[in-house]
């Protein structure tokens, strides 16, 4: 599979992104999910989130707490892998999923990454702060170990994080969400000043055209989250956005390719 590079080709339509995987009719953040997504034409990347079990590895999770999404109650983070691993992630979604187990990274990225390009979020949550520098370190030790440094994109809210695993890992392509209470009134480029990331992602009610236009000036591309319906990705089209993040990548695809056809043939 070809290298990650934050913009498509030129001319080619925007990157389809499964959000959590197909986690519209698969458990988020689940196997079942990314293999959906894996078997799905037209998607060329999944996002996930990452964080650390108490024996420090990393496990692919959204919420900072279990219960949400498994069996577990309390936060990931006093657990080990092997408890963790004990929970049902799927029976919330679906009887038929209660086999789901948390996937760690490497799960992901071993049984997936050959197939599609995978972004990584990685969660960092303000009251209960990693040690600096873990979090970042354990994410890239499974990135190279796997052999996916030029197919993962690392993202995340926290920017001081992003700007630190740029620095132990240069050649990873690095993303800044947007946080509006935080980032308010500041261009893509002001934000990944220090930085070095090369995409901006922010919701779909958040995006403006002058931010769109500033990153492409910078060379930085823009993928939007969530677009789950047809007319909210006409809409992104139109405005020339780069990536588009969806729970339902898999019926959206081949909407993203002809609205794309459209605005090019105009």
């Amino acid at each position: 599979m070809k290298s990650f590079q934050p913009r498509p080709a030129s001319g080619a339509p925007p990157y389809v992104i499964a959000h959590r995987g197909i986690s519209a009719r698969a458990p988020e953040n689940t196997m079942a999910a990314f293999l959906r997504a894996a078997e799905a034409p037209g998607i060329d990347m999944i996002e996930l989130d990452v964080r650390l079990s108490r024996d420090e590895e990393v496990i692919v999770l959204h919420d900072r707490n279990l219960q949400r999404t498994t069996t577990g109650n309390g936060a990931a983070r006093n657990y080990r892998l092997d408890e963790i691993r004990a929970f049902d992630a799927g029976s919330w979604f679906h009887p038929s999923f209660a086999s789901e187990r948390v996937p760690t990274l490497r799960n992901v990225l071993s049984t997936v990454g050959s197939r599609l390009w995978v972004n990584i979020e990685i969660k960092s949550d303000w009251l209960h702060r990693e040690p600096p520098g873990l979090l970042e370190e354990r994410v890239l030790d499974t990135v190279r170990s796997t052999g996916m440094i030029d197919r993962v994109m690392v993202s995340s809210f926290d920017h001081l994080l992003v700007r630190e695993i740029k620095r132990r890992e240069p050649a990873l392509v690095a993303g800044l969400l947007y946080n509006l209470y935080r980032d308010f009134g500041r261009l893509p480029s002001t934000l990944a000043r220090g930085t070095d990331a090369s995409v901006f992602v922010c919701a779909r009610h958040e995006l403006r055209r002058s931010w769109i236009d500033d990153a492409h000036r910078h060379g930085m591309a823009v993928f939007v989250y969530t677009l789950n319906s047809a007319p909210h990705v006409r809409r992104m089209i139109s405005l020339g956005v780069d990536g588009v993040l969806s729970n339902a990548a898999d019926e959206l695809a081949d909407i993203v390719r002809h609205e794309h056809r459209k605005e090019v043939g105009r």
